[in-house]
Order: structure tokens, then C-alpha cells, then sequence
């Protein structure tokens, strides 16, 4: 795990390179109306992330559907992107199903397995990501080629190209930093529930993070964003609970009002808990500042597993509830 977390800013230079190769036989009779993903955990993560970053370029909304079902507004005006890195995914094969029975063309981005044997024997537009790792470290591959994905439709221009490049700049020379940071961070994190806050424009890196807490350090985590947790969540900071530890993610180009709201809320956990540590976020602007927080979450995880004595690879009880859900018909 430490390679793989160490070695992700060298796979968003590979992730472009294999998106640069994609081609797409797909075509559209009427203008895109919405943009879904079917896809959980770190595969579905990669449309969060799309909505968010894009969010002031896109025209049209993306959903990332985590369920067994499409909705039922998908249709033949949608862009519908099939996401399973194992390419196993029983939640996103039955998507699939559904699709092609609406007589609708999907996009496949997988490494292997059921979906891409689906994407082949239909003749669907098929992107093919490497294989043989642990889902959750392979988020780069991922999430670049929905940039590419979204790109060739026309929902977003190509300038996220340069941004990769200057974030994988950004994280090699904050790399040793990091895992200093994070490591010191760590052990004043250890045995505790975390709670995560940030401004709601970096929601998605504090999904990644929850994800990878729960897997990397087997730990409870849970999050919420300003100003939504402003209006009802601090009304439950009110008892001291040494149990809970808060990060509170910040950024410079944090909307004024919201920076306000932030500090009172930091002004009243504080008052109740000694546990309250932010986080800075780098970079010349919210690409870089994602991508950061995605890098600092991960070698957070991976440092709480290491110091609890838990091999942050291992998933046990995911692979014993696969094996149950295989033996159910």
C-alpha cells in the first residue's frame, strides 16, 4: 500500500496517456440532458469528483447512481458511464443489464472481469484501466477518464490535461511533506471516531477520505460540509466526548460568508473538545486543492492503519460479503 499511495502521482501521468489512446464509437441524436454513473465505492467515486471540480463548466448535471437500479429519468439523451474497477461489481452489472434492455449504449471504464466481457460481446465504447491492485489506489485511472469521457462529448474542454500535470508537480514536492504531516497527525488520531468538515465545494475529498479511513484504518468516520452542517449538525456539539477527533479541511478561496461560518463552528467545538486539528489545502486553485486533499487523506489512512497494527490492504469482511452475496441466486 505504501508504493501504490506513494507512486499515485506517476499514475495521473499513465491515467492521461491511457485516456489520450480512448476512442468512442458512441453518438448522440439529441443534445446530452444529464450525465450518470453507475458505480460504488472509489469507481464511483470519479463522478463526485467530476461534478465538483467542473461544476462552473458543466451544463448539465451529473448524478453517481449507487444502487442496484438506474433511475428512471436515464434515457437515450443521457451519458451513461459504467464504472467497476474489479469490473465484477454486481450493483453495476445490473446496471448494465437495465441499459442495454433500454436499448441504450453505455460507456465501460473497468479492468477486467464481468464488464468487460459485457462492453466486448455488445460492442460497447470500452475504456480498459490496469489490473491486478486494490480498487480504492487505482482512483487515478478512474477518475481521469471521465475527464476524458465528458471531454469527447463536449460537457467539458481539455484543459484539465495541463491542471493533471501541474498537480503531479504539486504532489511530488509535497510528497516527503505529507507523510511527515500525516504521520505526526496520525498519532493524535489513533483509537478515535473522526469527523470531517470542509466548505461544500470539497465535499468529494472528504468522501475519499471517509472511504479510505473506514478501509486503510478500520476506523468510524463520518462527514458533513458548510454551510448545510451549520443548520442542524452543530446543534449536536454540545457534550465534551474525548472519543471524537475533528479535522476541519481548509482552502484560501473559501467563500467569505462560509470562512465566517467555519470559525464559529470551530469556536464552539472547541470549547467542548481538545481534538480539533485543520488541514491547509496547496495549490494555485480547487484543482490542485482536490487533488491535495485526496493525497493527504490517503496517506492519512494508510498512516492510522500502520500505527493501530492493521494491514491497511486488507478487506476481509468486503471479501467475505462478496462471497456471500455470490452464493445467493
Amino acid at each position: 500500500m505504501y508504493e501504490l499511495i506513494k507512486t499515485f502521482p506517476e499514475q495521473l501521468i499513465k491515467a492521461l496517456e491511457i485516456g489520450e489512446k480512448a476512442s468512442f464509437k458512441t453518438q448522440f441524436d439529441t443534445p446530452i440532458k444529464n450525465v450518470v454513473l453507475a458505480g460504488l465505492g472509489a469507481s464511483g467515486f470519479g463522478g463526485n469528483i467530476l461534478a465538483e471540480l467542473f461544476r462552473e463548466e458543466l451544463k448539465v448535471p451529473v448524478l453517481v447512481n449507487k444502487s442496484y437500479f438506474l433511475p428512471a429519468f436515464v434515457d437515450s439523451s443521457t451519458l451513461l458511464i459504467l464504472s467497476s474497477y474489479s469490473g465484477n461489481t454486481e450493483e453495476t452489472i445490473s446496471c448494465a443489464k437495465q441499459a442495454l434492455q433500454k436499448g441504450l449504449r453505455p460507456i465501460c471504464v473497468t479492468s477486467g472481469g464481468k464488464l468487460e466481457d459485457f462492453a466486448k460481446q455488445n460492442k460497447l465504447d470500452l475504456i480498459t484501466i490496469p489490473s491486478g491492485f486494490p480498487p480504492r489506489t487505482c482512483l487515478g485511472y478512474s477518475t481521469l477518464q471521465l475527464f476524458f469521457i465528458a471531454n469527447h462529448f463536449g460537457l467539458i474542454n481539455d484543459s484539465f490535461k495541463a491542471s493533471v500535470l501541474r498537480v503531479v508537480e504539486l504532489l511530488q514536492n509535497e510528497q516527503q511533506k505529507i507523510i511527515d504531516d500525516t504521520q505526526f497527525l496520525s498519532a493524535k488520531l489513533a483509537r478515535k471516531v473522526l469527523v470531517l468538515y470542509s466548505e461544500d465545494k470539497y465535499e468529494s475529498t472528504l468522501l475519499r477520505l471517509k472511504q479510505q479511513i473506514n478501509e486503510n484504518s478500520k476506523m468510524h468516520c463520518w462527514y458533513n460540509v458548510i454551510p448545510e452542517m451549520n443548520h442542524n449538525e452543530l446543534v449536536g456539539w454540545r457534550e465534551e466526548n474525548d472519543a471524537l477527533a475533528i479535522l476541519i479541511f481548509r482552502a484560501d478561496d473559501e467563500y467569505e460568508r462560509n470562512t465566517h461560518r467555519i470559525l464559529f463552528k470551530k469556536d464552539v467545538i472547541e470549547g467542548i473538545s481538545k481534538n480539533v486539528f485543520e488541514i491547509h489545502g496547496k495549490g494555485v486553485n480547487s484543482f490542485e486543492k482536490h487533488f491535495y486533499f485526496i493525497h493527504f487523506g490517503d496517506w492519512l489512512s494508510y498512516q492510522l492503519g500502520v500505527l493501530q497494527g492493521y494491514d491497511p490492504t486488507e478487506i476481509d469482511v468486503l471479501n467475505k460479503l462478496k462471497g456471500h452475496m455470490g452464493s445467493i441466486k
